[in-house]
């Protein structure tokens, strides 16, 4: 009776530390993020230092992560922007604004990551693990993108909190 009342015991602070764990994770990588150019790298080479401007908005809502980024780099088009709202179970959830992929799968990683799979027609376009860094001022995007033309290139973006 004892050693089941110690397993239920320690079940239940098991319990709660998940959650605590959870409810850390998603305070600490909700909010607002910009790249960090000179942090930031491409495996080719070709990172448009000085040129990139990404912004990402992160919330949480429950077990679904929100996100919302506008990218404008390109000053002759209009900003890219890409929506999802998707449960952090690793299965697929629509994503909007992308011509590229359509589909992401987004699912919590130990501690302090999450990993975020980008997909069209079952075909894995951008896989990318985000950590966060320096106390949580920083959101590092670590991952793999395939070009349209279907060359792959590995990258590690810096993020900072605004």
């Amino acid at each position: 009776m004892k050693k089941s009342l110690f397993l239920a015991t320690a079940l239940l602070i098991a319990c709660g530390t998940s959650s605590a764990q959870a409810k850390d994770l998603t305070s600490d990588f909700a909010g607002t993020w910009v790249n960090d150019n000179m942090r930031s790298t491409w495996s080719d080479g070709h990172y448009p230092t000085g040129k990139m401007n990404l912004a990402m908005t992160v919330s949480f809502s429950g077990d679904h992560l929100v996100y919302h980024s506008v990218n404008s780099t390109l000053k002759n088009k209009p900003p890219m922007v890409i929506d999802f709202d998707a449960i952090m179970d690793g299965k697929p959830y629509p994503l909007s604004g992308s011509g590229r992929y359509d589909v992401v799968r987004v699912r919590r990683l130990e501690n302090n990551r999450i990993e975020i799979l980008e997909m069209k027609n079952d075909d894995l376009i951008v896989g990318a693990i985000w950590t966060l860094e320096d106390g949580g001022k920083t959101l590092m995007r670590w991952g793999i993108g395939k070009s349209p033309e279907g060359k792959s290139k590995a990258y590690q973006e810096f993020f900072t909190r605004q």
